[in-house]
């Protein structure tokens, strides 16, 4: 049964209490001289962000201002084969009646912080493009969305979760196919390798003439691919004994994903205050810093012949989208947009991308990262615009959304 009840922050005095403690037990490591970013997070980093954390950062300004700034609610939902799960979703209404229903969707080491940048270039009226309906839910062991117990709860069923969360809120119930136009700043496709699909391989060496730019995006994906990707094959398959570091010490959290928010992002200028308040919700999360990690597993996992879930086993399951699976019931009915941030962490020849589905726009960034929403929302507010806007490729795609 589905419900929505309103939802605050509030984090237990005692959870405060516990993170002070194991703070004030932290022990470092050592480092080899003239250490750098190659190895990790150095160690000096560490040591004044746990210094900060303990003695500065204000995890309850945090809590208020997020409480004041967003509108969130709690949402039950069901998921076949599971029970039904109360998830924490952030939801701002434009108050316009034409608004254009959008559903955010965060990833690993993300959260609904992700989007609070994002909302107000996309609910308020600017008199540039259309505006939104947004809700950016917390995923399942995720933040302050509830936590999953039950083996096998894959993309398919977060993918279930998400749709019932749309139509509980009332933002899908005129659309029959439900998901019409999709826009990825991290655009999951598998290349055109020899041995799944030569013909697409020959046809992609024919008709594919790489440029310089092209040439240096595969070799950035490849440089990712053989070594930047070490976190996703431990969340893979073994995410229980990663766990164990992740949800005792908050500083192995604290290294674990302020790692991929310096690498992964376009020299952005990560404030301490922002740091901590990431990796904060991590730890406060409702089902433990350690559950967003299964989602690797379970996408990763061998699925049963109908079981619903797209694309193939093994490593290639780590480009499959969420949003792909939204969008799988009526491919060539999905609008797709992609946007290549400069330093997102994979990157192909946009020709590529068209293997998703029906790619009508593709637009190249000569700056931001993994996380646009956070460093460049601009930028990503404006392409989502000009994607569903008057004369945009999917202006329309939302039925009796028209008139922008």
């Amino acid at each position: 049964m589905s419900t929505v009840n309103p939802f605050s922050i509030a984090v237990p005095d005692l959870k405060l209490h516990q993170l002070h403690q194991k703070l004030e037990q932290t022990t470092f490591p050592d480092e080899l001289d003239a250490a750098d970013w190659d190895m990790g997070v150095p160690l000096s980093e560490i040591q004044r962000l746990v210094t900060v954390w303990r003695e500065k950062f204000d995890w309850r300004a945090q809590e208020k201002k997020l409480n004041q700034q967003l509108q969130q609610v709690s949402v039950r939902v069901p998921v076949a084969g599971f029970e039904d799960l109360d998830l924490h979703v952030v939801h701002h209404r434009s108050g316009n009646p034409r608004a254009i229903p959008l559903l955010f969707i965060h990833g690993w080491p993300g959260s609904f912080l992700e989007a609070t940048k994002l909302i107000p270039l996309l609910t308020q009226e600017n008199g540039k493009g259309p505006v939104f309906d947004v809700v950016v839910p917390s995923l399942p062991n995720f933040g302050f969305s509830q936590g999953v117990k039950k083996r096998g709860f894959g993309l398919a069923q977060y993918a279930e979760a998400l749709h019932n969360v749309m139509i509980t809120l009332g933002m899908s119930q005129l659309y029959p196919e439900h998901t019409q136009a999709i826009h990825l700043n991290f655009i999951p496709v598998i290349p055109p390798y020899p041995w799944r699909n030569p013909l697409r391989f020959l046809q992609s060496l024919l008709t594919v003439p790489f440029s310089a730019k092209d040439r240096g995006y595969i070799a950035r994906s490849l440089h990712y691919l053989t070594r930047g990707n070490a976190y996703m094959k431990q969340q893979e398959t073994r995410p229980q004994t990663l766990g164990y570091g992740l949800h005792d010490s908050p500083v192995a959290l604290l290294a674990w994903i302020y790692d991929k928010l310096h690498s992964w992002t376009d020299k952005y200028p990560w404030t301490d205050e922002e740091i901590l308040t990431w990796v904060s919700v991590y730890w406060f999360s409702t089902a433990g810093p350690m559950a967003s990690t299964r989602i690797y597993y379970e996408a990763s996992a061998p699925k049963d012949e109908g079981s619903g879930t797209t694309g193939d086993q093994g490593t290639q399951t780590n480009y499959i989208s969420l949003v792909q699976v939204l969008g799988a019931c009526a491919p060539q009915n999905v609008r797709f947009a992609v946007a290549q941030f400069r330093e997102e962490l994979v990157m192909w020849p946009l020709a590529w991308y068209r293997a998703i589905g029906n790619v009508v726009r593709e637009t190249e960034f000569d700056c931001g990262g993994h996380f646009a929403a956070w460093e460049v929302p601009e930028m990503l507010a404006a392409d989502v615009k000009k994607f569903l806007g008057k004369n945009g490729p999917a202006y329309g795609a939302v039925a009796g959304k028209e008139g922008y």
